[in-house]
């Protein structure tokens, strides 16, 4: 039910200092309520894994407390205080909680409906003043705990009482080794009993939490139904209960409309292979029309009171297409573990975003987590951010081509791969881009001087040499997409890729790398002017790692230090020069560290500290909450000592992202939050 998200591991902390997200405890029920459909199915014991349920969903409405559903009259506690059903169908809703008593007997240990606990009483009239008889239908489906449903005639316990059903799991058996349950996907979380009531009197409907499971229950009461045709109570009175009678959403001048209901009022709908997410419990409609720009929705409303879901569909409604889904917008965690939801009204509430077409029709489906209902309030807008459906492409140039500069296109969030060749392993070669393509050069003759729209590319991989295809590779990303100037200056038998003079007490570190060698003898190494060291160049085509620290100097002085490559034909060529001066008491970086970005939360910029302690591959990569990579921050050979990047989240949304770094065998991650 849930997508993927990176989960921070909190150790040696306390769980009550430490509140878990919405998402990581539904993942946990959803693979419980797995466990005890795999158990019901072998006709195992189910207990201690409906125990384990009932904790789980506790934890989850604790979360929920200062939002629980609108409570109509919280039922009675006692046949004196019972509330009435005055006509059908019924819905009312409530809370068991530690407050509550535990005064009337259920029968359950008499009749097998499991261990009862706390209560609440209805009570409903068949007969003169009351209900008609007939066949009624009494459910708890969406409830937030593990129920029990009691139906006695007379009050539970006085003389003359008798319990007419009882139910604990809304389970039945279909045939064989199938069962079916009555609250679509909760796999007997809740209860549902179906009785001819035919004697007139009073009867007294008794909600108990299984074993003192506590939480919020529901309670539907229809007549003519059965629990294996039970629809939820949805009572069908709103008008936009299906998808073809689905209300339209009309913008604003500044983009936004804002509408509310209750999915209690829609019809019940189910479509088990929806977005990802299975839908089955009541929902309402809306329906928006495409501008081709980027649409967002959210329950983000002081009006919403249920844990929500949403579901955006395009196509006819008979045959409807989904586009994307979400249950919990989500949240974060701060420094000290505590997590905070995106947004402030509701901490279970959604959130949907998409990429509209122009006159194309999508239907909003709003509808609740575990079959619950209650009010919510819906903002849509649509941002008048151009959005365009893209059909990626990756780029092959030959090595006669250049010199050369050309105008690419890339589609937003795109990896594109870029091949020059046939080339030999010595010849890599050397690139540069532009964000956009009105760029004037004279070497290579420019090929960029169209009008588009930059893309702002970013270095995700560096050059690859592919020794079967006899090609070198690139792959450069992009998050919004657009054109931008790629130039090949010439292909390299050498590239210095960085060198570095890290000080010490008492000495100074070097260190450099190279992207390619070929022909090269040696390095030198030389000191003001005079050679203090010669290292052989290892000539590998994708290049090699070199350091070499020099112990014979003074704390306070400052030297100059010049990389030279000496050739195989007793050529020449400086590459480098670096200054130190060595400092008493300054101690090089031995140890890999990933700092905590500073600010955080941020927007729209934030700067991210690492330290290597060596010359190493770094790939140091930011990544949403669905672990979506959004940017590539570094990537490729870096030198020992401190480094600081600057990430930018002007173009994405306000949210969760990770950052991890990689550097040789050593990884990292921390997380940050961008609030705009």
């Amino acid at each position: 039910m849930k997508k993927f998200v990176y989960v921070v591991c909190l150790c040696l902390l306390t769980a009550a200092a430490f509140a878990r997200s919405p998402q990581e405890i539904k993942s946990d029920i959803a693979a419980k309520r797995q466990a005890i459909q795999t158990a019901r199915s072998a006709r195992a014991d189910v207990a201690d894994l409906k125990f384990q349920l009932a904790a789980l969903s506790n934890e989850l409405a604790a979360l929920n407390t200062r939002k629980a559903p609108a409570r109509l009259d919280d039922g009675g506690e006692t046949c004196e205080s019972a509330v009435a059903v005055p006509a059908v169908p019924y819905f009312d809703s409530g809370l068991l909680d530690e407050n509550s008593v535990n005064d009337l007997p259920t029968g359950t240990d008499d009749y097998s409906c499991g261990c009862d606990g706390v209560e609440h009483v209805y009570s409903l009239v068949i007969g003169p003043n009351g209900l008609l008889p007939g066949r009624y239908t009494l459910s708890t489906c969406g409830s937030s705990f593990d129920t029990i449903l009691s139906l006695w005639f007379g009050c539970p316990g006085l003389e003359g009482s008798t319990l007419v059903d009882c139910n604990d799991d809304a389970e039945f058996n279909v045939s064989g080794d199938e069962y079916l349950y009555a609250c679509s996907d909760d796999f007997g979380y809740s209860s549902c009993i179906t009785v001819d009531l035919t004697q007139n009197g009073t009867y007294y409907i008794v909600i108990d939490g299984y074993c003192s499971s506590l939480g919020t229950y529901f309670l539907n009461i229809g007549q003519g139904e059965s629990c294996l045709a039970l629809a939820s109570g949805c009572t069908e009175a709103a008008p936009n209960s299906y998808c073809n009678t689905a209300s339209a959403i009309e913008f604003n001048v500044d983009g936004w409309d804002f509408v509310y209901g209750n999915t209690h009022d829609g019809a019940f709908y189910t479509d088990d292979a929806a977005c990802e997410s299975p839908v089955a419990s009541c929902a309402v409609w809306y329906a928006v029309t495409g501008t081709g720009s980027w649409m967002s929705a959210s329950t983000c409303s002081e009006l919403t009171d249920f844990d929500t879901k949403l579901h955006v569909y395009r196509g006819n409604c008979g045959e409807l297409q989904c586009v994307t889904a979400n249950d919990d917008w989500g949240g974060y965690y701060d420094n000290d573990g505590v997590y905070h939801e995106y947004c402030p009204e509701y901490d279970l509430a959604s959130y949907v975003e998409w990429c509209s077409e122009v006159g194309v029709t999508y239907y909003i489906l709003v509808n609740g987590y575990n079959s619950q209902f209650g009010n919510f309030g819906l903002n849509v807008h649509d941002s008048d951010v151009p959005c365009v459906n893209c059909d990626q492409r990756d780029y092959y140039f030959t090595v006669d081509e250049v010199p050369f500069c050309q105008c690419l296109t890339i589609c937003p969030n795109q990896i594109q791969k870029i091949f020059v060749g046939p080339a030999s392993p010595e010849q890599r070669p050397v690139a540069t881009w532009a964000d956009g393509c009105s760029v004037a050069r004279t070497i290579p003759p420019s090929g960029c001087e169209s009008d588009c729209s930059p893309a702002y590319p970013y270095l995700y991989m560096d050059w690859i040499y592919l020794p079967d295809q006899q090609l070198w590779c690139m792959d450069l990303g992009s998050i919004d997409g657009g054109c931008y100037c790629f130039c090949v200056d010439r292909l390299l038998p050498v590239e210095l890729n960085n060198f570095s003079a890290t000080a010490g007490d008492g000495q100074v570190q070097l260190a450099w790398s190279t992207a390619s060698e070929t022909n090269a003898d040696r390095f030198e190494v030389t000191r003001d002017g005079l050679t203090q060291t010669q290292i052989s160049a290892e000539n590998s085509a994708t290049g090699a790692n070199y350091s070499w620290t020099d112990n014979n100097v003074v704390n306070g002085t400052a030297y100059t230090y010049t990389l030279v490559l000496v050739n195989q034909d007793g050529s020449r060529q400086t590459l480098a020069t670096e200054t130190a001066a060595p400092i008493a008491g300054a101690a090089l970086i031995t140890t890999y560290s990933l700092a905590q970005n500073y600010p955080n939360p941020f927007n729209p910029t934030t700067a991210i500290t690492f330290s290597l302690p060596e010359v190493v591959d770094v790939k140091l990569t930011v990544v949403n909450a669905l672990g979506q990579e959004v940017a590539v921050l570094a990537n490729g050979l870096m030198n020992a000592g401190q480094h600081t990047v600057n990430f930018d989240g002007t173009n994405l949304p306000s949210g969760l992202y990770f950052y991890s770094l990689r550097a040789g065998s050593f990884s990292a991650h921390q997380k940050m939050v961008l609030l705009k």
